[in-house]
């Protein structure tokens, strides 16, 4: 027998899969999800009405969206505060609700990651007409219930990878994207004044993939573990990553020529972009190759890792390396370049708001 037919044949729950889709293709049905778009739908109308007589007055990104802190040439943008939503005093919640009027938010999964925190998002949500939401969702191929949610409260839901589509559109008529993960940790100012330190900076061989380890990944977990092994710079990290400086963190980032990228499931992971940006070489499974935007990145700046290189990671970390030193100095701002135009956070935003300016038949900055 064909040795992939006997593996397939043992793989667990094999009918699982076919299972599942065929209760989401039965509650897709239901009547509540077209009186759920009539209601949306209406709730854009009145929308659409307000910024035919008012321009953009600004975009607002929440907090959890902070680090890149956009700057877009012509467009007012500023960051609400962590807490923004979470208002319990009833003049300051009617304060904020008015500071909206007339603007353009984005909001990110994170932002609705809690009951307290949904409730509180969503109270804003249905009582600012006047104000265009967008969510920008970097967990839906797995985070479900926040996803189903920031579908359902969000005028335009933007989902950063391509899994689950046909279910959450159900939630959201107008799903726009995927807008893929983007460099959000320093801003293109920052990246600017600190361009000498990225072409210049003394490198290590060795790769650097320092990942939170998230219990329900396990092979994910098992993959580092291994890593490790063999790569001391590869292991596991804390979320106090993020309260690090911009410094701090691009210094990490430019130390090493080469970042091993284990994504949680199939996705298309920032770590990417932020190696590029960085001017490193992403190491990146074999699995993402031809899917977009990995499929657009030079060959001359990425390397694709098998199973059988978990195992035996040296051969392709040299791979890296000899790309890195082939490359030189030109080939690190080449790689900083790409990702600065074409996956920055900066690009992102533009990316929705194209599609804001696009349904509310309006032009922005």
């Amino acid at each position: 027998m064909n040795p992939i037919q006997t593996l397939f044949s043992r793989l667990s729950d094999r009918d699982l899969p076919a299972r599942q889709a065929n209760e989401y293709i039965s509650n897709a049905q239901h009547d509540s999800f077209f009186y759920l778009a009539a209601a949306k739908a209406a709730r854009v109308s009145l929308i659409k009405a307000h910024f035919e007589k008012n321009a953009v007055k600004k975009i607002w990104l929440s907090a959890n969206l902070a680090g890149f802190n956009c700057s877009i040439s012509g467009i007012e943008t500023g960051i609400l505060d962590k807490a923004f939503f979470q208002e319990d005093n009833e003049q300051q919640r009617a304060e904020k609700k008015a500071q909206l009027e007339g603007c353009i938010v984005i909001v990110n999964n994170n932002d609705v990651g809690t009951d307290v925190l949904r409730n509180a998002y969503a109270d804003f949500f249905d009582e600012c007409t006047a104000t265009l939401f967008i969510g920008w969702d970097w967990d839906n191929h797995h985070w479900l219930d926040v996803s189903t949610f920031l579908a359902a409260h969000s005028d335009i839901y933007s989902p950063a990878h391509h899994e689950n589509l046909y279910l959450l559109s159900r939630y959201n008529w107008l799903t726009a994207g995927p807008v893929y993960c983007s460099c959000v940790q320093w801003s293109r100012q920052f990246l600017n004044q600190n361009l000498h330190g990225i072409l210049n900076a003394e490198r290590s061989a060795q790769p650097l993939g320092m990942h939170i380890p998230y219990a329900r990944f396990s092979f994910r977990i098992q993959m580092i573990s291994t890593l490790s092994q063999h790569y001391p710079s590869i292991g596991f990290s804390s979320h106090t990553f993020h309260g690090r400086s911009a410094s701090d963190r691009l210094n990490e980032w430019t130390a090493h020529t080469a970042h091993w990228i284990a994504p949680v499931l199939n996705d298309v992971p920032i770590r990417i972009f932020d190696a590029l940006i960085s001017g490193g070489i992403p190491l990146v499974p074999a699995s993402l190759r031809f899917l977009p935007p990995v499929n657009t990145i030079s060959r001359e700046h990425i390397v694709f890792y098998s199973p059988a290189d978990i195992i035996a990671p040296q051969a392709v970390v040299e791979q890296a390396n000899r790309l890195f030193n082939e490359g030189g100095r030109d080939g690190i701002l080449a790689r900083h370049q790409f990702a600065l135009q074409q996956h920055h956070g900066d690009q992102s935003v533009r990316q929705m708001l194209s599609y804001a300016a696009e349904m509310l038949e309006i032009e922005i900055g």
